[in-house]
């Protein structure tokens, strides 16, 4: 498929595109770098009559990548590790250089990768380099696996929560991004993330408030409001042991 073709596949699915050269951007054609990215097709055509240029694409406001490089001693068996988990298939790219991109659902507005183990990045902005671009120093391709993007596990979400200490807007930790992140819970995962959820919360010095906000969203995903309620109040005395 010519690299065109794909660019354009890619905008139809909504993904935004822009040109690049290697794996930067082309200074000429997109003087603001990935924020010129697009999904109109005349412009993507416009482009790519320039040259048969490379295709990036920016992060997605609700997914987050983690970018492994086997070069620095990433893999994927050290992030399972680190995670405790095995992780669950989902979309992912593997790169020219024989790297991985694994996609995920964003569990939450603010999210960083201090915890994650050497040779694996974590991006939630910027942009990637799409298949089937063809990598500068190695000449091959990048190639999809082509699956759903899925919601990580939550104790892989745990490695890429921003902690109070490492955030804070004004010196408010942000509950209502847990509030949103236990409605997406799958199940079989319910129990454990409300459990974790209420923790987090109440170390970061909610209000009743706040509880019963996690409480109505629990309910939301099916839990009667008694279970809800004791499995917030089970974290809270957990909490202060």
């Amino acid at each position: 498929m010519s690299l065109l073709r794909a660019a354009l596949r890619l905008a139809d699915a909504g993904w935004a595109v822009l040109p690049l050269d290697g794996k930067k951007p082309t200074t000429g054609l997109t003087p603001h770098g990935h924020k010129d990215a697009t999904t109109d097709r005349r412009t993507i055509r416009k482009w790519w009559a320039e040259g048969d240029w490379n295709i990036g694409a920016p992060v997605p406001d609700n997914v987050v990548v983690f970018d492994i490089d086997p070069r620095n001693g990433g893999s994927r068996r050290a992030l399972e590790l680190a995670a405790g988990v095995p992780l669950v298939p989902t979309l992912t790219t593997r790169s020219g250089s024989g790297g991985w991109h694994l996609y995920y659902v964003r569990p939450w507005e603010h999210v960083s990768g201090g915890k994650l183990p050497t040779g694996i990045d974590f991006k939630s902005n910027g942009y990637l380099v799409m298949p089937p671009s063809i990598h500068p120093d190695t000449g091959q391709p990048y190639r999809w696996n082509r699956r759903p993007i899925e919601h990580m596990t939550l104790e892989l979400a745990q490695l890429v929560l921003a902690t109070p200490a490492e955030r804070r807007d004004g010196g408010v930790y942000d509950i209502g991004a847990l509030v949103s992140w236990v409605r997406t819970l799958p199940k079989g995962e319910r129990h454990n993330g409300l459990h974790w959820a209420a923790r987090r919360m109440h170390e970061a010095g909610a209000s009743t408030r706040h509880a019963e906000q996690l409480i109505e969203a629990a309910e939301d995903i099916g839990f009667s409001p008694y279970e809800a309620r004791r499995v917030v109040e089970s974290a809270q005395e957990g909490s202060r042991s």
